[in-house]
């Protein structure tokens, strides 16, 4: 590359170019200051050590013009990954999405999940809760699917309700049937 020549916005499309070539097929196929810029952009120092190059070498051979494209050729670059990941996670929520809608067709529209709580979230001052839960069909084919559920407001007293009653019903006597060995009374079922 002439280092020489005026740079401009079709030089970051052809650094681009290169960059998405050479993350697919790696450098090899590519003249030595593309793979180097290459190397650059995709942060990946054993390429150039593949070439006897270090950074400062490489950045002195592709020269001050095509090096003051790299950080945006990175940022680009990176954009366009996480675009496509997201892309790729979107198109598989969808198809586990309909997989599970044909199940629920298929089964009285009720589907059954054995759920673990993962985490909750809230912004400050909004009365909404976001829970992640991993669920687990229950039947065959077993599928774990990770999901966020947020609780409106005024479905905040039922949710919570409907579980304390459970609880408080489950320890009325002599614990619940599922209790562990040894295991106490929750101490927040009597606070609420």
């Amino acid at each position: 590359m002439d280092s020489k020549s005026k740079i401009g916005s079709a030089d970051l499309v052809h650094i681009l170019a290169k960059t998405r070539e050479a993350a697919v097929h790696g450098p090899g196929p590519l003249s030595l200051g593309e793979a180097l810029i290459a190397a650059l952009v995709l942060n990946r120092p054993d390429w150039l050590i593949e070439r006897n190059f270090t950074i400062a070498q490489a950045l002195d051979r592709v020269g001050p013009q095509w090096a003051r494209l790299i950080p945006a050729a990175a940022n680009q670059f990176k954009q366009e990954l996480e675009a496509a990941e997201y892309e790729a996670a979107m198109k598989k929520h969808r198809a586990q999405l309909a997989e599970f809608a044909a199940r629920s067709k298929a089964e009285d529209d009720t589907l059954e999940f054995a759920a673990t709580f993962v985490t909750a979230g809230n912004a400050p001052g909004y009365r909404d809760v976001s829970l992640t839960f991993d669920l687990e069909s229950i039947g065959e084919p077993r599928q774990t699917i990770r999901t966020r559920i947020t609780v409106r407001p005024q479905d905040g007293e039922a949710v919570v309700r409907e579980i304390l009653d459970v609880h408080r019903f489950a320890w009325r006597n002599e614990g619940p049937i599922d209790a562990a060995p040894g295991e106490q009374r929750p101490r927040w079922l009597d606070k609420v």
